[in-house]
C-alpha cells in the first residue's frame, strides 16, 4: 500500500511517502515566526517533487493520511483543507491522525510496562491539549504489529487546573521536554518526557497502515488477505481494495482537531495589543 502523509500543524512541514510501513521518501522544513507561511507553500511543490524521485504516479498512491492536530490553528485548517483536496481531486481515501494518538503509539511501544498513560503536549501561554490511554488486549489482531490503545480521557485542552482534574486518575504522564520540569512536581503522577518523533509525518503514515490492516482485519477482509500485484510483494492495491478503502476513509469525513480556537491579536483602544483565544 503506497502512502502520502504530511502534516503542517506546528512549526515545521513535514511529508513522507511510505510503502506499507516502510519510508520511501521523507522532508522536513522547519519554520519560525515569519518564515512559516513560506514553509507550508513548498508542501505541494515538495510533493510533487517526492514522487517523482520515487517514481510514482499520483494514480498509484492508495492512501492519503493527514495530521489533523492539535497544534497551530492555521497549520492545522491548512493540513485538513490540502488533504480533502488532494484526496478529491486523485479520488482517493483519506485518514486523519492527531498528534497525541501518535505520541500515544510510539509511547507504547517503547514503554512496554506502561498498562496506562495519559499524553500532554504544550499548548502555549500555560495551556495543554491532553489526552488518555490505556492498552487492551490485541490478540485478535495477532497480525498487526501495533499495541492496541483505547482512549480512556478524551483529547481536550486546559490550564494546569483543568489537566489536574481530567487526569487526576492517570499515573503516567508523558510531557513534552518545554513542560517536563514544571509539571513533574504538581502532576502527583510519574512524569517522563516524549519519546522522539523527528517526522511526524513519517510515523502518522506509519499508523495510518497498520489502522487500515486492524480495520481489515475486523471486516474479515485484511490487506493481507487480498493481495498486492507481484512486483517485489508489493504495489499497487486491486481495484476491490481500492474501492473498499474509500468507501472506508470518505474524505468528507477527515475534520480538524483545533480543541480550542485561533489565537489572534487584538488592539485596544489604547493601542496595546491583547492575546486572545
Amino acid at each position: 500500500m503506497r502512502i502520502l502523509s504530511f502534516d503542517t500543524t506546528n512549526n515545521c512541514v513535514s511529508i513522507a511517502l511510505l510503502e506499507d510501513e516502510t519510508v520511501v521518501s521523507e522532508r522536513l522544513f522547519v519554520s519560525s515566526g515569519g518564515e512559516r507561511q513560506e514553509s507550508v507553500t513548498l508542501l505541494l511543490p515538495a510533493i510533487d517533487e517526492m514522487l517523482q524521485e520515487a517514481s510514482w504516479k499520483k494514480s498509484a498512491l492508495d492512501l492519503i493520511a493527514v495530521g489533523i492536530g492539535p497544534g497551530s490553528f492555521t497549520g492545522i485548517r491548512i493540513a485538513v483543507v490540502t488533504a480533502r483536496t488532494l484526496a478529491q481531486a486523485l479520488n482517493l481515501p483519506l485518514t486523519g491522525v492527531s498528534l497525541l494518538d501518535c505520541y500515544a503509539a510510539k509511547l507504547a511501544e517503547i514503554e512496554g510496562d506502561l498498562p496506562e498513560f495519559s499524553v500532554v503536549l504544550s499548548g502555549g501561554r500555560g495551556h495543554f491539549y491532553f489526552a488518555s490511554y490505556k492498552k487492551v488486549d490485541s490478540s485478535a489482531n495477532s497480525s498487526c504489529s501495533t499495541v492496541a490503545l483505547e482512549e480512556v480521557v478524551a483529547p481536550q485542552h486546559g490550564t494546569l487546573p483543568d489537566l489536574k482534574i481530567a487526569l487526576a486518575s492517570s499515573n503516567t504522564w508523558a510531557v513534552d521536554s518545554s513542560s517536563i520540569e514544571s509539571l513533574s512536581s504538581v502532576s502527583g503522577a510519574r512524569a517522563v518526557e516524549l519519546p522522539n518523533l523527528a517526522n511526524i509525518a513519517a510515523f502518522q503514515g506509519v499508523l495510518a497502515c497498520r489502522r487500515v490492516a486492524q480495520r481489515k482485519l475486523k471486516n474479515a477482509a485484511s490487506l493481507a488477505s487480498t493481495g498486492v500485484s507481484e512486483e517485489n510483494g508489493r504495489g499497487a492495491l486491486p481495484a476491490d481494495t481500492r474501492e473498499s478503502l474509500l468507501s472506508d476513509y470518505p474524505y468528507r469525513t477527515v475534520e480538524p482537531l483545533y480543541l480550542r480556537g485561533a489565537s489572534v491579536t487584538l488592539k485596544g483602544s489604547d493601542g496595546k495589543a491583547t492575546a486572545t483565544n
